[in-house]
């Protein structure tokens, strides 16, 4: 008997398995410890209003990383961020998420995190959750730390898309088996790259957009 065909589910986190902003939420805690000044928290709050809204926020947001992380130790990052991820992400999670990341598992060959939110963010969320692999936006590190930089922008939008055909490439994946997981304008691409698209709680633009091609909608506010 041959074994079935691969399938990949790749899912977005904020406000799709979480309900906030795992970033965001990353930020305020290395306030409360003292690792970054109440301004950063300041001038974040505009430009994930931008995000959320559709307007344009990438460069102010990559300066702001650049503040946050640039010289960090990536291993002393790494010890917050695993802290964090328990104490801050996972009680975020929707009360369906882990039924729906359970129901993928049986269904298919891999789980992917796909995600805006940096690695160094989304990485021990990505762990806890049992996926296989994340793909997220890039910090670059250089000699264990940060530079501040990043590696090929932002995933999110079209590059959100990318590295999802990118992955199913190098996996030997058709897109058309997979699904994908998303609630915001920032999945719209990757959602339409695959062929189980399935918009979770969307955002209006995406409510729209499903409503047109037909996709399902899913509501994790609830369990089951």
């Amino acid at each position: 008997m041959s074994a079935a065909p691969r399938s990949i589910a790749f899912f977005d986190l904020d406000h799709t398995l979480v309900d906030g902003d795992s970033d965001t939420s990353f930020i305020e805690y290395l306030h409360r410890r003292g690792e970054v000044a109440r301004d950063v928290i300041d001038d974040k709050e505009p430009i994930h209003a931008a995000y959320l809204e559709g307007r344009p926020w990438q460069a102010d947001y990559e300066r702001l990383l650049a503040r946050i992380y640039g010289g960090r130790d990536v291993a002393a990052t790494a010890r917050l961020a695993a802290a964090h991820a328990q104490e801050g992400v996972l009680p975020m999670l929707f009360a369906g998420a882990r039924d729906l990341v359970a129901r993928e598992r049986a269904r298919r060959s891999a789980l992917v995190l796909l995600t805006t939110t940096n690695q160094a963010v989304a990485g021990p969320v990505a762990a806890a959750l049992g996926f296989d692999q994340l793909l997220s936006t890039r910090l670059e590190v250089m000699d264990g730390c940060y530079t501040g930089a990043l590696v090929e922008g932002f995933c999110t939008g079209p590059g959100k898309a990318q590295a999802l055909l990118a992955h199913c490439e190098a996996a030997g994946v058709d897109p058309r088996r997979c699904a994908m997981f998303g609630d915001g304008r920032s999945d719209m691409e990757a959602l339409g790259a695959v062929g189980e698209p399935v918009a979770v709680h969307p955002v209006e633009a995406l409510a729209e957009l499903a409503a047109e091609r037909g996709w399902p909608t899913l509501d994790l506010s609830l369990p089951g």
